[in-house]
């Protein structure tokens, strides 16, 4: 899927609004066509989302607390070069999209889902029969998307086709709510799974840390 600047900086805003409603932190402030989110973790005080190189080549310079976490709509080499050495560059990521519901595959037996909903987020469980969570998917809507994030599937219940099953079940859940596309940053392990179920790779995202005192730069 090909995207014009003006898409990316969109998806970019949805997803930085998704992502805080998904997380329980407040919603993005906009700088322009960048977006700072306050989260207030050990390396993770501040966040920017940004989606263009000339704008985080503007910001970057400002962007110098120690704990602040950029996620670059960008290449990974592009962002690395902007940002410099003082910055930690994760591994490449993908943005990824796909048209709503999709996928309604049910809970593979013995496992039952569960959702939870508070308002435009929603968060879906699979119980395993001993009642214990053996995974877990969120969902936020914003602006006709549902940003999906935190699919985590536990170690011992690995496929077995419950991510699968819990992205079908908050899709449909967003649909009715009247979201008609899905996004989400995925992981390169990620990409797979989300491919599998027809989700589209839009650009590469990379993810960068200027750290906090114990934690340095390779």
């Amino acid at each position: 899927m090909q995207a014009s600047s003006e898409q990316l900086t969109h998806l970019a805003g949805v997803w930085a609004h998704g992502w805080a409603l998904s997380r329980g932190v407040a919603p993005p402030t906009a700088l322009g066509r960048a977006h700072r989110l306050e989260v207030g973790l050990p390396q993770h005080r501040v966040r920017y989302v940004v989606s263009g190189g000339r704008d985080l080549a503007s910001h970057a310079p400002a962007w110098n607390g120690p704990g602040t976490v950029v996620k670059a709509f960008l290449a990974r080499d592009e962002t690395a070069a902007v940002l410099g050495p003082s910055w930690r560059v994760g591994e490449c990521e993908a943005l990824m999209s796909t048209a709503l519901p999709g996928h309604t595959d049910p809970a593979p037996e013995p496992y039952r889902i569960q959702v939870q909903s508070q308002g435009a987020t929603h968060r879906a469980l699979a119980l395993a029969p001993d009642g214990r969570a053996a995974a877990e998917a969120w969902a936020a809507l914003h602006r006709g998307h549902a940003v999906f994030d935190r699919v985590v599937t536990d170690p011992e219940h690995r496929r077995r086709g419950l991510g699968r099953a819990l992205m079908g079940a908050l899709g449909r859940i967003c649909a009715d709510q009247g979201a008609h596309t899905g996004v989400l940053v995925a992981t390169q392990d990620g990409c797979a799974l989300y491919g599998a179920l027809g989700w589209s790779v839009v650009c590469e995202v990379t993810p960068a840390l200027l750290p906090e005192g114990a934690l340095t730069a390779p």
